[in-house]
């Protein structure tokens, strides 16, 4: 499947469904690099805005640069009247920025999908000199029992599941950098009621869609994965919003 069309028909799910990153993030940038607002950011595979919102609200100017037309529309409707939102329609080989424009490229949950050799080559073309990439993933953590009642789930209904994120590790993230990078991580635990739960189960780009044999038998298991490990109508998620800075 083309990656631009992964999330066709997802972009009210997802706008809805997937987190925000860490707060300490946005702090570390503001407070611990200190980028002045102004600042030229281009978030690369930007889809509803999720990241691209957090850094308008830094007072950046951010270049949202997203393929997918479902997931664009949605946040140009959310995000119109911030006046540094710019929305580009382009992806992370070819974002049509012009050379030298921008400051910071991030990719939020979004690099697994690029060819990276490809996103290098444009990341060195639209920076300013001594710019910086930021690769950023809100995370799972693994060992948790949740986390593994969810993969073994994912493996039996989502055939395209190839781990979260689709796979991407640790390993990867470091050698775009040549492994030349600071790592930073900061927690970001998330709770869900059921129906946060299930939106977000539902918005990755692997998921069954209504319509599918086997959707109705899909939905009670993901009801009884949420019975198993709720307390008070809520379940928690350890999660870490880690960054890739070089």
């Amino acid at each position: 499947m083309d990656n631009t069309t992964r999330f066709d028909g997802k972009g009210e799910i997802y706008a809805k469904a997937r987190p925000k990153y860490a707060a300490g993030l946005l702090e570390y940038l503001k407070n611990t690099r200190s980028i002045p607002a102004g600042s030229v950011f281009a978030d690369i595979g930007s889809g509803t805005g999720i990241f691209t919102e957090q850094l308008l609200n830094c007072g950046y100017t951010v270049y949202a640069v997203e393929p997918n037309t479902d997931m664009r529309r949605k946040a140009e409707e959310k995000l119109s009247g911030y006046a540094g939102f710019h929305s580009v329609n382009g992806t992370a080989d070819h974002t049509s920025l012009p050379s030298g424009r921008v400051d910071y490229v991030t990719a939020a949950q979004a690099f697994h999908w690029f060819d990276a050799a490809a996103f290098q080559k444009e990341c060195q073309r639209i920076l300013k000199p001594g710019g910086k990439v930021l690769i950023i993933y809100n995370t799972r953590d693994e060992e948790a029992e949740c986390t593994k009642a969810l993969a073994d789930l994912r493996r039996e209904y989502n055939p395209e599941f190839h781990g979260f994120s689709n796979g991407i590790r640790d390993g990867a993230c470091r050698a775009f950098f040549n492994r030349q990078c600071d790592v930073l991580k900061w927690d970001n635990r998330l709770i869900y009621d059921r129906d946060g739960y299930i939106n977000r189960l539902l918005s990755s780009s692997y998921s069954l869609k209504e319509g599918d044999p086997r959707f109705g038998e899909y939905m009670e298991a993901i009801n009884r994965l949420f019975d198993r490990f709720a307390v008070d109508g809520r379940v928690a998620v350890p999660m870490n919003t880690v960054v890739y800075i070089g």
